[in-house]
């Protein structure tokens, strides 16, 4: 049975494929779920095509009525017109947000259902009732209009906060593109975006000034590195080619006066990991631990512009386990590094010789050459195995940033390269601790 939009081939696989993953995420987030996978198919297309298009009602029949009452609601409401700016021609939107929809109006017809004791077993008259009741409250189509509305709404809340995921997940914050999706990644998207913390760390992201203006791949010139632009000069192996036209006289005066155009050539220099410490002990409670998120993400966007391997590691008085995103890493590893953030909550003490001592233990096993960074963000006034840290950090080749939340850390200033006291947990500290 085909659905109830034009100029949809229902029969073939890719659009079916595309209403199947729909249909599987719900079945995953709701067990027992019945879904047509047309029905599925005509959500992720109102959402996901620029002009859809209703078939003529005359063309259709009597039993998919109520389809064509839910695909033309979500087509003509105001709210879903709204839903739209984040879903036409994105692909993982369109199914991530068509399964909260659809997950969101089953929700609403069981309310629905129980509303008007549907199932509770009072026989005929009593269903009679229920009918009678239904009309006179607005049932029937009304109702259904009323249920595609309120799960249109329901869907909005969150829809801004999956697109933020996915953006944060395909590096577009971070300035680069992406040639993978998430689409196998929409169950755990959907959870992250019910998750109060990270709405509230994607919203200080968002007011950070942008970072990719700020942070650039570190570079040397290199006479036969990358092309980065032009520049003039005498070195003949780097010339325009559109150099070569000149008579020979001009060419050489332009050489012993170095005024040949040549293209600028840079080479990036290679650099050891960004590994981020976070203190979850008790005392980073609130604002603190948020803000110490938020800053250890901005800290992996300025990973993936420079190319450079990411860990995050949380420590109170233990370290806890680490994340590792490589500089190719998909999209699907970042919303794992996400869903670990998400799950951790401030408690315990504070050990921060042992979170550092942790750190380069790794680094060391890795072998590198190049020089890493260290950031640790604490607001703890721990006391540190100075000698055995410096030792540990100089072993490791490893540069130390300190970033102190309200308060301070002799022991800490001490040992770091580079020390940071925090003051106002704002988008502006946030930036000072990416460019340090």
């Amino acid at each position: 049975m085909p659905g109830v939009l034009k100029n949809i081939d229902y029969l073939d696989p890719f659009i079916r494929y595309r209403g199947q993953r729909i249909v599987d995420n719900l079945n995953k987030l709701k067990k027992g779920s019945q879904v047509r996978l047309e029905l599925a198919i005509d959500v992720y297309y109102s959402l996901y095509l620029p002009f859809p298009q209703l078939m003529e009602i005359p063309q259709i029949p009597e039993e998919m009525s109520e389809q064509y009452k839910i695909i033309k609601t979500i087509l003509t409401d105001s709210e879903a017109r709204k839903l739209r700016l984040y879903t036409v021609a994105d692909s993982f939107t369109s199914t991530a947000i068509g399964t909260l929809f659809l997950l969101n109006l089953l929700s609403e017809l069981e309310q629905e259902n129980e509303k008007y004791g549907q199932g509770s077993g009072r026989g005929e008259s009593g269903s009679r009732d229920q009918q009678k009741e239904q009309q006179e409250s607005g049932g029937g189509s009304k109702s259904m209009e009323t249920a595609v509305r309120n799960a249109i709404r329901k869907s909005l809340e969150a829809a801004e906060t999956i697109k933020e995921i996915e953006n944060f997940a395909y590096g577009q914050k971070a300035g680069i593109g992406h040639t993978l999706n998430l689409d196998d990644d929409v169950e755990a998207v959907l959870r992250l975006a019910k998750n109060t913390d990270i709405k509230h760390i994607l919203e200080i992201l968002n007011k950070v000034p942008d970072i990719s203006k700020t942070v650039k791949r570190k570079r040397v010139p290199a006479s036969r590195g990358e092309v980065e632009g032009y520049t003039k000069g005498s070195d003949v192996e780097r010339v325009v080619y559109s150099e070569l036209a000149y008579p020979d006289i001009y060419f050489y005066l332009k050489v012993a006066e170095g005024k040949l155009l040549l293209f600028e050539k840079v080479m990036y220099l290679t650099m050891g990991p960004i590994y981020v410490l976070v203190d979850k002990s008790g005392s980073m409670d609130g604002k603190k631990i948020l803000w110490a998120k938020a800053t250890a993400l901005a800290l992996f966007m300025r990973s993936r512009i420079e190319r450079r391997a990411f860990y995050l590691r949380f420590f109170d008085s233990e370290p806890f386990d680490v994340i590792t995103v490589k500089p190719n890493a998909k999209p699907s590893q970042v919303v794992k590094m996400l869903e670990y953030i998400a799950l951790v909550r401030n408690s315990g003490g504070t050990d921060i010789s042992k979170a550092i001592l942790t750190a380069c233990n790794d680094i060391i096993r890795l072998g590198l050459k190049e020089v890493s960074d260290i950031v640790i963000i604490t607001d703890g006034e721990d006391r540190i195995a100075r000698s055995l840290v410096k030792k540990a950090l100089q072993h490791a080749k490893a540069r130390l940033v300190s970033v102190m939340i309200m308060g301070d850390n002799e022991d800490l200033k001490s040992l770091s390269d580079n020390y940071m006291r925090v003051v106002e947990l704002s988008e502006k500290e946030i930036l000072q601790v990416v460019n340090g």
